[in-house]
């Protein structure tokens, strides 16, 4: 079902330089020999500094270590929870030297928000990563588990951040929710935000990716709750973290990471970068990155990545209708 709230101020300047580029004459046919030149952006439609641009960073890193003759620059433009970013990609239509990394909320934003667009108006390239979610509370919380909250939120409503109002962390409430929990979602602009409010004790429980929360947890600042994921994590701090449905709670939450490129551009300049992407996935960037950011590694291009964001498209359309 499709909420009220509109998002028309937040993606009107987009739309316009959509508009101003649909009357521009035709390219001309793209040759079979095609390779990239120059300088390609890669567009994060959220803030420096979070899990979005890092991985679009690290996409950025890896393809330029390959030295084939273009320099991939990030370009963040943030703005409606992803709507302006992504709007204006749709700019881009037909353009081989473009490319969009994101994430779960390419799915969730257009069923949750009237936007002028979704995921199948741009080209799926590789899924690189999944990711989950934890849940940490403060040292002194009350709370010792997931079931613990669920239940709390049973009786009155708990008061919880989230970074975005569709991305990873909404996913943990409307999966808390479906199993009897009511929360009060205060909204921040990145996780690092929401960790902050957690430590001010603005809020009093917080999801967040593992690999935030988990320097907290180090410190003793927090404590985890559970996490979202299908198993525990192989990690020497969070490998003691139950899941929730070891706790009773039936949730579980995985996000997607990739790449795509804009609408309509020619096969060629598709097979050039789902093979330049998966090429540049052997790098110790890449690697490393996986190790550091607790992330589930993933190699899913071309129609299986097609199929998969249509399957878990139809999953978001169950979480929040």
């Amino acid at each position: 079902m499709k909420s009220p709230l509109r998002m028309t101020l937040a993606v009107t300047s987009a739309l316009t330089l959509v508009t101003g580029c649909s009357l521009l004459n035709a390219s001309p046919p793209v040759p079979d020999d095609w390779t990239p030149r120059g300088s390609v952006s890669a567009l994060v439609a959220f803030a420096p500094g979070g899990g979005s641009d890092r991985s679009a960073r690290v996409v950025a890193q890896g393809l330029n270590e390959l030295e084939a003759g273009f320099d991939v620059n990030v370009e963040n433009k943030e703005g409606g929870s992803g709507a302006v970013g992504w709007a204006t990609f749709l700019a881009e239509k037909g353009n081989g030297n473009a490319l969009l990394v994101a994430e779960t909320a390419l799915n969730t934003l257009p069923i949750v928000y009237d936007v002028p667009f979704t995921y199948r108006d741009f080209t799926p390239l590789v899924m690189f990563a999944e990711d989950s979610r934890i849940v940490v509370a403060g040292k002194d919380s009350p709370y010792r588990t997931c079931a613990d909250l669920v239940e709390a939120g049973g009786k009155k409503a708990v008061k919880t951040g989230s970074s975005g109002k569709t991305g990873a962390d909404s996913l943990v409430v409307a999966e808390f929710e479906k199993n009897g929990g009511t929360f009060a979602v205060v909204p921040y602009g990145s996780t690092g935000e929401v960790l902050t409010g957690l430590l001010g004790g603005q809020i009093e429980v917080a999801p967040a990716s593992a690999a935030s929360a988990r320097p907290y947890l180090e410190s003793g600042d927090f404590k985890a709750l559970c996490t979202l994921t299908d198993e525990r994590y192989d990690d020497a701090v969070l490998g003691d973290v139950p899941t929730a449905k070891e706790q009773g709670v039936d949730a579980e939450v995985t996000i997607w990471r990739g790449v795509l490129a804009p609408g309509d551009i020619a096969p060629v300049q598709r097979e050039y970068w789902t093979k330049a992407i998966r090429e540049s996935m052997r790098s110790d960037t890449y690697r490393d990155y996986i190790k550091t950011d607790l992330l589930i590694p993933a190699d899913v291009s071309g129609a299986d990545f097609d199929r998969y964001l249509d399957t878990y498209d139809r999953q978001m359309q169950e979480v929040f209708k």
